[in-house]
């Protein structure tokens, strides 16, 4: 992705477009290609996010692998945005089907949504990743634009005080996993994904765009975070077992059954992501992943009855969050649907 990184120093910017109270234009352009999956890449971005063994693709996988279309699609000469300088604020994942990877996947990208932010424009780009003509996945990624124009209203000053409500959440957080992020952990990254951002290379090339030292991209710790958290379950499920109203424990038959949400979750089964970028994670670091579980029996067994394809939906939800062990800092807030 060198040449659309080229390109981004030459990309025409729409000021008026970006100045302005109403929203941006966006082009309408749909930018498609049809990929066929390399095993040895995919076992090597496995192999750097932590992915335990499973029949499921890691559910960000595909949404990596379409970045070179994400970033045709941003060049677009009739968007108004800047690629440079853009800041990955938000992203979220849908997992409709199981994907083949031994067959071709057609990935097709387009700018999808634009609105107003406290600090600029936060716009979407929107992948649908089809197999055999049928959409097996979508993902949004937000991008924040920052601009100084007239609908952008002052931040909210900060106060000291946190509410009962957000000390009981803490107090319920369970501690999932510490994750490091070693120095070199952009370039490797880089490497599998393609995205080599001058942020995440080194410090030189991070601090010529404003950053103390390089940072790690936000698909990696999003993709690390959301393997530790299947692989703790996992191993959870595993030593606790399925235990039987007498307190006995099940036979190895009914463990390998086990219930359907945590089942799900070991065979890595998650349908849904959505994730919000808090804070830039400076590399080295250490970080520290917290869960809450959000699951509701009662809600899923009402799904079930309102609706019949209620078992292809998620009836399991998890609350994530990242933090620095160091400061607190939080990096970033996740839901798992599963």
């Amino acid at each position: 992705m060198f040449r659309e990184y080229t390109k981004s120093l030459f990309k025409r910017v729409d000021k008026r477009q970006l100045m302005q109270f109403k929203p941006p234009r966006l082009p309408q352009r749909i930018y498609t290609k049809t990929l066929n999956i390399d095993n040895k890449h995919y076992g090597k971005f496995c192999q750097e996010v932590a992915w335990p063994a499973s029949e499921h693709v890691h559910p960000l996988y595909l949404q990596m692998l379409s970045l070179p279309l994400q970033m045709r699609c941003l060049l677009d000469k009739q968007s108004p945005f800047p690629l440079l300088g853009l800041i990955h604020c938000a992203n979220k994942v849908e997992v409709f089907e199981h994907c083949d990877l031994s067959e071709p996947v057609e990935c097709r990208v387009r700018f999808s949504d634009v609105r107003p932010h406290a600090r600029g424009w936060e716009v979407d780009v929107l992948l649908d990743a089809l197999q055999s003509s049928k959409c097996v996945y979508k993902a949004v990624s937000s991008y924040l634009v920052k601009v100084k124009a007239v609908h952008v209203a002052p931040r909210a000053a900060q106060t000291g005080h946190v509410s009962t409500d957000e000390s009981d959440e803490a107090i319920q957080r369970e501690l999932v996993s510490t994750l490091n992020a070693s120095a070199d952990t952009g370039r490797r990254y880089a490497a599998i994904s393609g995205d080599y951002n001058p942020i995440h290379l080194s410090a030189v090339s991070a601090k010529v765009f404003g950053f103390k030292t390089a940072i790690a991209h936000g698909m990696w710790t999003l993709a690390c975070v959301i393997s530790q958290f299947v692989d703790n379950t996992a191993d959870k499920t595993t030593v606790d077992g399925i235990v039987e109203a007498n307190g006995e424990s099940t036979d190895n038959a009914e463990k390998e059954q086990g219930s359907g949400g945590d089942k799900a979750l070991c065979n890595g089964y998650i349908k849904e992501v959505s994730c919000r970028f808090k804070q830039p994670v400076y590399l080295p670091n250490e970080l520290t992943v917290f869960s809450k579980s959000l699951t509701s029996s009662l809600s899923a067994t009402s799904e079930s009855h309102a609706n019949p394809c209620a078992n292809h939906s998620p009836k399991h939800s998890a609350e994530l969050e990242v933090t620095s062990a160091k400061d607190s800092t939080t990096h970033l807030h996740a839901f798992l649907h599963y």
